[in-house]
């Protein structure tokens, strides 16, 4: 059987031979500073509509909230342009032309008389 590496370096704990379970702590490779600078890093790759100064924070979990904040903001204001009605194409500039001959010379007398 072999051995799996964990993630984070290192080499996986060795089980004890006395049958009592130790308490392992996790080695942490990023502080959370670190850790809140990647989170925005990476958010502000993964969205363009995102400014530096909307995912402000010192741990990850602020960044987050922020995040989440700024996502409701931007929905939010998304939803209410969506509601604004506006006319579907632009508007005709002149008439159209007759198709048929009846309807050209129709035309023709009509813009004799004008």
């Amino acid at each position: 059987m072999s051995e799996e590496p964990v993630i984070g370096g290192g080499s996986a704990p060795d089980e004890s031979t006395d049958g009592e379970a130790e308490a392992v702590t996790p080695e942490t490779d990023a502080s959370e500073a670190e850790l809140a600078e990647l989170l925005r890093e990476t958010l502000l790759a993964a969205h363009d509509d995102l400014a530096a100064e909307d995912l402000e924070g010192e741990t990850p979990a602020e960044v987050r909230e922020r995040y989440v904040a700024t996502r409701a903001r931007l929905d939010q204001e998304a939803g209410e342009t969506r509601e604004a009605p506006v006319p579907a194409g632009a508007p005709g500039r002149f008439a159209p032309a007759p198709g048929t001959a009846f309807e050209k010379i129709r035309e023709g007398l009509t813009r004799l008389n004008a």
